[in-house]
């Protein structure tokens, strides 16, 4: 309620203040044209006089072109001076009378001069330094009238709009409190997200480091030459490293990849996701709208391969299994949707027990023998949790597992449909 009246009374001020203003501004404006026509005709006259000057000096017929051109700008512009309906605020009087008699002067002086066969130059000369004091002081006197009544303006607009502009002063102090408190809350939720992102990228930087190492000591030996499938893998596993850690770096640090921000379309990521290093390799259906959002590639990819590695080692020795990864946009009741990625599998499945702790930190039913910390659901838990989301885990023991992933699409950094 303060803050509305507040705002209230802020918006009158701003809009007495800006009449004010206005005012002033168009007083400036007018002088404005006033002093450059003025100093348009100042700087003619002291043209006109020293070709005039060369003229009566060397009775070269080659000046008279000159000082007619000049002569026909000074009488423009000191006829459009004196014609002006807003010069009579702006000028004393005495001031418009020096300039009326210099547009007679050049009317009824120099212009018929110049059609005779031998002008007169220096009657020119005499006649334009007689007026010659008279324009200088009537030509470089209007700024002081200029700062005299804008300086009534913009004092009448202070004494006039103080109270108001206090008031909007108190209504723009909440507003930077309230600004500020949201500046906080945007910074905690990135920060947030960071160590999210940290904590699966710590958790599948364990696993693949663990896997390389199972396979280092327990299948290369001196006198036996690696597996070529086992040594493709070992490569895949380390330029994951090299993916994630630079991703990492990116969110960690993102003014400094304003030129490469990771940020594309999620078809794209399905893409670049390995489906084919497993005996099941996964089916994909999808949304075509659904594919060309455009979304976070770091935070994404990561929880992606993290839940379809999941999907993976729960089929892995499971007769006809199968891993389908459904995208799809859910339409709710209110604006907008919803991004909704499922991949779902038909392996061992989990009891409710393991379905309660399955975002549980360090938890896992795989063990750390088999290369696992625990902490990859946990990690695409609250990674999605941070951009508003949500993820939903549903099992049976023996059946297999449902994981949905559900993503505000106002929360994504842009929305933008492909046009194909």
């Amino acid at each position: 309620m303060i803050f509305g009246i507040c705002v209230l009374f802020g918006l009158v001020s701003f809009i007495e203040t800006n009449s004010a203003r206005n005012k002033s501004n168009g007083v400036i404006a007018e002088v404005n044209e006033i002093q450059w026509r003025s100093s348009q005709a100042r700087e003619k006259m002291v043209s006109i006089m020293g070709w005039a000057r060369l003229a009566a000096l060397t009775n070269a017929p080659d000046y008279r072109a000159k000082i007619l051109t000049d002569s026909t700008y000074l009488i423009i512009n000191t006829k459009t001076l004196v014609g002006l309906t807003y010069t009579s605020k702006i000028m004393p009087q005495a001031d418009i009378d020096q300039m009326r008699a210099l547009l007679d002067f050049a009317n009824k002086s120099i212009k018929p001069q110049l059609q005779l066969a031998n002008p007169d130059y220096q009657m020119i000369v005499s006649g334009l330094e007689e007026l010659w004091p008279h324009i200088v002081l009537t030509t470089t006197g209007n700024l002081g009238n200029t700062q005299k009544r804008t300086a009534d303006l913009e004092q009448k607009a202070l004494y006039d709009n103080l109270f108001l502009a206090f008031t909007f002063a108190f209504a723009l102090v909440i507003m930077a409190m309230f600004m500020a408190f949201v500046t906080y809350r945007s910074k905690s939720l990135y920060n947030n997200q960071v160590r999210q992102f940290a904590l699966l990228f710590s958790h599948m930087t364990f696993t693949r480091i663990s896997g390389l190492s199972m396979w280092m000591h327990e299948t290369l030996t001196p006198d036996d030459k690696p597996d070529p499938m086992l040594l493709d893998m070992a490569r895949k596993r380390i330029t994951d490293l090299s993916v994630v850690t630079d991703w990492l770096a990116r969110i960690a640090y993102p003014k400094f990849d304003q030129d490469n921000t990771p940020i594309v379309t999620l078809g794209t990521i399905l893409d670049q996701i390995d489906r084919s290093d497993a005996a099941v390799v996964p089916t994909l259906r999808a949304n075509i709208k659904a594919t060309q959002l455009l979304v976070p590639q770091g935070q994404f990819h990561l929880m992606l391969q993290e839940l379809l590695r999941n999907a993976k080692d729960a089929v892995d020795g499971v007769a006809n299994a199968e891993i389908i990864i459904s995208v799809d946009i859910r339409q709710r009741w209110t604006i907008g949707g919803n991004l909704i990625i499922v991949i779902e599998d038909t392996g061992v499945g989990m009891t409710a027990e393991q379905i309660r702790k399955a975002t549980t930190p360090f938890f896992s039913t795989k063990g750390e023998a088999r290369g696992h910390s625990g902490l990859g659901l946990t990690g695409c838990a609250r990674l999605i949790q941070t951009m508003g989301g949500s993820l939903s885990i549903q099992s049976a023991k023996g059946k297999g597992t449902r994981v949905t992933l559900s993503c505000p699409l106002s929360n994504l950094p842009a929305i933008r449909w492909k046009v194909t």
